[in-house]
């Protein structure tokens, strides 16, 4: 019976994307193959593979995106065979969970059963009752992202000479439960403990005072290395640790806005790779589609000719100023989607669909505060994978430390995961906002978290980078709402996300906008309960009990009167007792959170944005 490894489509981009380490079941591990080794990798692929989203594949120069192949039954509308994701076995170094003998396996082939080697006492045992060599729970990982085992012959021998005739034998908590009860006895009678294996300083760590620095390995390409190609002092880590493996994804909310006033038939149809291919395979003068393949295509489908070609050409249009435009900025990406949600744009037909409300709609309560509450009945969120880093994540898709996931540079596509949900936008009220910011004790109290946050990134090799003030209200916001909606509508929070729309400096054309949503890839995003929360009923009980549970907290004092918490010490006033989100929720990975820009601190209530409004607006 063929040992299956199910994995699902969604989770090859993130967390299991190109390069990282999967625990699958009967204790195998298993590293994700690079994009080479893909079904169809250098050839067109199923047509139901291909992801259209101008906008993500202008901003990073491809054709295309593909999902992740997926497991189909054969049947008879099935026109090619099953595809699988390719793996390579990592780590190589192996041990018998019966005896400890050690084996050094191939990147490739099937988990072995135990050798059995003479001496030990499963030597007698048949074959059908050896167990299976499990990997070993240590890895080394330098700061180019390069992976390799932990070099157990080294460790052992140090300096001296070693060869094929020497096997090893791992033998756990003989005299400790710590690592240095681990013990790794070599056939040539020399024996060593794995005290010390994680020691790392500033002059290298365990591995660099025993003469072994990275060869640069990877696996995932199928490259094992070669001794001084890198150089760098190499770190060991468990296999499981979160810094092993930091995927870079990048994200888009679809936005059909040529698709406006045409019908779902003609948007399904130009949506079609194909059918868009014969479109503009031949254009006069270069950008009108011409009509006889307007003509055809019309026939085929039934639909008008006329009212196909107008939505060719929209489309073509907007397709061709997204060639000449290159997003230097996240901002200036999401900037488009702001707009867009603001104003309402999308319709019924297309893949987005928003319904505006103004906030006073909602109340004097939330006028004072918001412009407009729009309900996101619709949208489509693309989730690219563009590569991935270890021991420290990347937020360029230019930095040196970002590793590529195909090691051929002229292939023109990127995997990516496409999920369909509902959402609430709201639309933050400029002038009050503004209003706030001239308290000086708001800006004070924001320096020390800036000052923490930047500092952590330059501690990590990383650039400062620069936040505006509002960005903390607008994200404490999302989370406080976040966790009351979780709680009126049944969705986890886990499968609640936010999107903050804000510049990080002062400009002319400010943002202020938090997009909640949901885009959870199954039946969860797709039931309609979130949009029913943005109705006025709900969204003003909704509103006043998420900032009544931010007024405390179940740490409280310790956590209203923190001066930095959390990760990089980039919170203030924000635990697991009040803000703190599943990391799948959360663009900033629970970083740069203050409860108290929302209502203040029982020393100095005006700092809240909440509170201060209030106060003098009465």
């Amino acid at each position: 019976m063929p040992n299956y490894r199910p994995i699902r489509r969604g989770q090859l981009i993130i967390p299991f994307g190109v390069g990282a380490l999967v625990d699958f079941r009967n204790d195998e591990s298993l590293m994700t193959a690079g994009l080479d080794e893909w079904p169809f990798a250098n050839e067109e692929c199923p047509k139901d593979w291909h992801v259209s989203e101008e906008r993500l594949q202008s901003r990073l120069d491809v054709s295309h995106f593909r999902l992740p192949p997926d497991y189909r039954n054969p049947g008879p509308n099935i026109n090619y065979p099953n595809q699988r994701i390719p793996f390579v076995r990592f780590p190589r170094w192996h041990y018998c969970p019966m005896r400890g003998a050690m084996e050094k396996l191939s990147l490739f082939g099937d988990q072995p059963k135990c050798p059995c080697r003479p001496g030990l006492d499963c030597e007698k045992l048949p074959q059908s009752k050896r167990p299976k060599l499990i990997p070993s729970r240590f890895v080394s990982i330098c700061p180019k992202g390069h992976i390799e085992d932990f070099p157990f012959m080294e460790w052992v021998h140090k300096n001296d000479n070693w060869d094929s005739t020497h096997k090893l034998r791992l033998l756990p908590g003989r005299s400790s439960a710590s690592l240095s009860g681990i013990e790794i006895r070599c056939n040539c009678g020399k024996v060593e403990n794995l005290a010390g294996i994680f020691n790392f300083d500033a002059t290298g760590g365990s591995l660099h005072r025993i003469g072994y620095d990275c060869s640069g390995g990877k696996p995932w390409v199928g490259d094992e290395g070669n001794k001084g190609s890198c150089g760098e002092h190499l770190r060991v880590v468990q296999r499981g640790s979160s810094n092993v493996y930091f995927p870079l994804t990048v994200s888009s909310i679809y936005l059909p806005l040529w698709g406006e006033d045409i019908s779902r038939t003609i948007n399904q149809i130009l949506d079609d790779k194909q059918v868009w291919e014969v479109l503009t395979s031949g254009l006069d003068d270069g950008k009108y589609i011409q009509m006889f393949r307007c003509e055809m295509i019309a026939q085929l489908y039934g639909v008008d000719a006329d009212e196909l070609s107008k939505a060719a050409q929209k489309k073509l249009d907007g397709s061709s100023n997204l060639r000449h435009s290159k997003y230097r900025t996240e901002e200036e990406f999401r900037r488009q989607e702001f707009e867009a949600l603001r104003l309402g744009r999308g319709s019924e037909s297309t893949d987005l669909m928003v319904e505006v409300r103004n906030a006073d709609k909602y109340g004097p309560e939330l006028g004072k505060f918001l412009n407009k509450i729009c309900l996101v009945k619709k949208l489509r969120e693309t989730r690219v994978l563009v590569g991935f880093s270890r021991l420290l994540p990347v937020e360029d898709s230019e930095s040196q430390h970002l590793l590529p996931i195909s090691d051929n540079i002229n292939l023109n596509w990127l995997p990516a995961s496409v999920v369909y949900g509902e959402g609430i936008f709201f639309e933050f009220n400029g002038a009050m906002i503004c209003d706030w910011l001239e308290n000086e004790e708001v800006r004070e109290r924001v320096i020390s978290m800036k000052r923490s946050y930047n500092q952590s990134r330059i501690e990590r090799g990383m650039g400062e980078v620069e936040f505006a003030t509002k960005y903390i209200l607008l994200h404490s916001f999302a989370h406080a709402l976040i966790g009351q909606l979780s709680v009126d509508c049944g969705y986890g929070s886990a499968a609640l996300r936010e999107r903050i729309y804000c510049e990080p400096n002062d400009s002319a054309e400010p943002m202020q906008g938090v997009l909640i949503y949901t885009a959870s890839g199954d039946s969860e995003g797709t039931l309609g309960g979130l949009v029913r929360q943005g109705e006025p009923e709900n969204m003003i009980s909704a509103f006043e009990r998420a900032l009544h549970r931010a007024q405390w907290c179940s740490s409280d004092p310790v956590c209203i009167e923190s001066v930095g918490q959390g990760s990089d010490n980039a919170n203030l006033a924000a635990c697991h007792g009040c803000l703190l989100l599943p990391e799948t929720s959360c663009e900033t990975g629970n970083r740069l959170l203050d409860r108290g820009m929302l209502l203040g601190t029982p020393q100095d209530p005006s700092i809240g944005f909440f509170s201060y409004l209030e106060k003098t607006n009465d």
